[in-house]
Order: C-alpha cells, then sequence, then structure tokens
C-alpha cells in the first residue's frame, strides 16, 4: 500500500484522477499496480494511456488506407494495455481508456492536461533493450514537463 499524506484534504480526494500511461512493460505493470493502490486509498478515477507510434514503414506504403492504420493503432494500444486492464480488472476498478498517436513524452503531457489529472503514475523504464533507453528518456521527459507530480515506478 503506497501511503502519501492523509486521505483528504478539505473532503475532497487528493488525487482525484490518476494518470497511467503503459506501454505493457514490467516497470508499467508495477506501476499499474500502485495506480491501483492510489485509487483504492484516494477513491479516484483512473485515465489509462497507451501512446502508439505508428511506424514510418507503415506510413510510407503507398495507398495504404487510413482504416488500415486505425486498425492498427487501436491492435497495437489494446496489446499495450491489456495487461493492465487485466490487473484493474481483477481489483474491481473501471477505468478509462485512452490510445494516442504520437510522442510518447508529449502525449503522456497533454494527455495529463487534457484529462485534468492530479499525478501521473509511471514506470521509471518501458520496454527492455534500445527500446528501454527510449522509454527511460520519456520518464525524464515527462517529470521536467509536468506541471503535476508524477510518481515514478522503478
Amino acid at each position: 500500500m503506497v501511503a502519501i499524506g492523509s486521505a483528504h484534504k478539505g473532503g475532497h480526494a487528493v488525487f482525484r484522477r490518476i494518470l497511467v500511461p503503459s506501454d505493457g512493460s514490467e516497470h508499467a505493470l508495477k506501476a499499474v499496480r500502485v495506480a491501483v493502490d492510489l485509487a483504492k486509498e484516494f477513491d479516484s478515477e483512473v485515465v489509462l494511456l497507451a501512446v502508439v507510434p505508428v511506424p514510418q514503414t507503415l506510413v510510407m506504403v503507398a495507398g495504404i488506407s487510413e482504416h488500415v492504420i486505425d486498425d492498427y493503432i487501436e491492435r497495437a494500444g489494446r496489446d499495450a494495455l491489456q495487461s493492465a486492464l487485466d490487473v484493474f480488472e481483477e481489483a474491481g476498478l473501471g477505468v478509462e481508456v485512452k490510445i494516442e498517436v504520437g510522442s510518447a513524452g508529449e502525449e503522456i503531457l497533454r494527455q495529463a492536461q487534457e484529462a485534468g489529472v492530479d499525478v501521473i503514475v509511471m514506470g521509471k523504464r518501458g520496454l527492455g533493450g534500445v527500446k528501454g533507453l527510449l522509454l527511460g528518456s520519456v520518464s525524464n521527459r515527462v517529470t521536467h514537463g509536468a506541471p503535476i507530480p508524477v510518481l515514478l515506478i522503478p
């Protein structure tokens, strides 16, 4: 259980809305589990976010339909979020799901503002290997760019 101060300030939850970006990695799942604890503790709403980069090879194929790209984005986003959705379901918590396209750091910051969240809970690193190094820079970008608290889970 994560305890941060008192559960309520003036009768209102400290963390009314929590943004949880997830790429399906083990680090992201650790963050999801912390977000579940926070959501239970503060009776918070949760926004679960996947950011899908569209591969240049997909974009460069001449004549590819927008429908095919949209299907790819939806499938990639759902795949990234499935294990996180399972954790929230097991905990009996509902979540709002968002799947966006673009640069992960920029989209996380944009979605945090759009969704009006009070905290971002995310893994310190994402997928392993070279991708892990790149996604580590995502957490760095978010922590330096967010005007709200960012809880990084190692």
